[in-house]
């Protein structure tokens, strides 16, 4: 925050310096402000000018002068000095960096707040991994991001429901190949010959979910249709792995409102404890 105000003044002044002189900003130039490599150089510090400066083919000590002359006045700064061969350091107000650890105390997590949503209900939908296999990284990115934004939402005055989507549909290629892979592993378990689709789900979790079906369940399943077993090897693993998912955000520390899914088509029904 205070390094884009200092920019935005300093863009300002050499604005009004380079018009006093008959000169003009090159297009896109823009001021960098950054915290100095020691603190006796003061708050902020840029070298500005001596970009500018190789720029206009001038002198940078100069350039920063003219600036620095052409600065406004402000309540949160000192003093500002050249330094070196062109650089601008500031300094800020001791005063007014008093007063505003004083609000940061008093407000605490809410300072900074501001309430542009009003209270305006926001959706923010994400991770929503399928329920096919365990999280990977990219989801686990996805879950960072998904989680700043909501709550960069909140904290701005909308209110915010978390949505993680459950995309089960049993028609899908990939819910269909995942009960294709369990119904492989549970069959080989039970001593059964049968081989995994060549496009299913190959990874050694498949295997620890069939192993478990057939502990819980025994023989159960070979006694149904294939499409009666598939399905309801379909809905075991389903739910197996949203268990999965739900443990792995909760450490996380990202959670969810809602955990909308395609087989119930009910938000709802999936409203968790927490909200």
């Amino acid at each position: 925050m205070m390094e884009r105000e200092l920019s935005e003044m300093l863009l300002e002044a050499a604005g009004r310096w380079a018009r006093s002189k008959g000169l003009k900003i090159p297009e896109g130039t823009r001021p960098v402000v950054e915290r100095p490599p020691r603190p006796e150089l003061g708050d902020y510090a840029t070298n500005f000018a001596l970009h500018l400066a190789k720029a206009l083919g001038m002198k940078p000590r100069e350039v920063a002068e003219g600036i620095v002359a052409n600065l406004p006045g402000s309540p949160y700064i000192e003093s500002v000095e050249v330094a070196g061969p062109g650089f601008i350091n500031f300094r800020l107000n001791p005063a007014w960096v008093g007063e505003v650890i004083k609000r940061v105390l008093a407000e605490g997590e809410r300072y900074g707040a501001v309430d542009v949503g009003k209270g305006r209900k926001v959706q923010v939908e994400f991770v929503s991994a399928n329920p096919t296999g365990p999280l990977h990284i990219g989801h686990g990115r996805g879950a960072a991001i998904g989680d700043v934004i909501a709550r960069l939402l909140e904290f701005t005055g909308h209110k915010v429901t978390r949505e993680y989507y459950i995309n089960d549909a049993e028609r899908s290629r990939q819910m269909r190949l995942f009960a294709e892979s369990l119904e492989a592993r549970y069959l080989q378990v039970l001593g059964k010959e049968s081989e995994l689709p060549p496009d299913g789900y190959h990874g050694e979790y498949i295997l620890d979910i069939a192993r478990r079906i057939a502990e819980e369940h025994g023989e159960r399943f070979l006694q149904m249709s294939r499409e009666e077993r598939l399905r309801a090897l379909m809905r075991i693993g389903r739910d197996m792995m949203v268990k999965e998912h739900r443990e792995d955000l909760e450490r996380f520390r990202v959670r969810f409102d809602v955990w909308p899914d395609f087989l119930s088509n009910s938000m709802a029904s999936q409203i968790s404890p927490e909200s």
